[in-house]
């Protein structure tokens, strides 16, 4: 189900980036912060849907690229433009929620969550 719910989200990230904008919307320090804090919520939930290293190292480059890849196609969208402020605030995001997820994951007894839990 945790699957379901970061395509999910995945695809609401995908939409919000492409839609246009009005003019002289953005642009200031607080887009960046909304842009670290949606791929940070991608990557929590990517985090908890695949349960293996190596799955989350795949799934992480494939994030990054997204948010690379977005921003380069806001190019031809109204009212956006391409940034490569954004681009790093969505890897700044990514990066720190993994950071995060490790290290709560590392703590000993700390409780388990999604696809962790079937290891046990």
């Amino acid at each position: 189900m945790i699957q379901v719910i970061y395509i999910s989200y995945v695809l609401l990230v995908i939409f919000l980036s492409l839609v246009p904008q009005p003019a002289g919307a953005g642009g200031s320090n607080l887009d960046k912060i909304v842009h670290a804090c949606l791929y940070g919520i991608m990557g929590v939930l990517a985090y908890i849907a695949f349960d293996t290293l190596g799955k989350r190292i795949i799934i992480f480059i494939f994030m990054f690229l997204l948010g690379v890849l977005l921003e380069l196609l806001q190019t031809y969208i109204p009212g956006r433009d391409a940034s490569l402020h954004d681009a790093l605030a969505n890897a700044t995001g990514l990066a720190l929620s993994f950071l995060l997820c490790w290290l709560y994951a590392i703590i000993p007894n700390s409780p388990r969550t999604g696809a962790d839990r079937t290891r046990e």
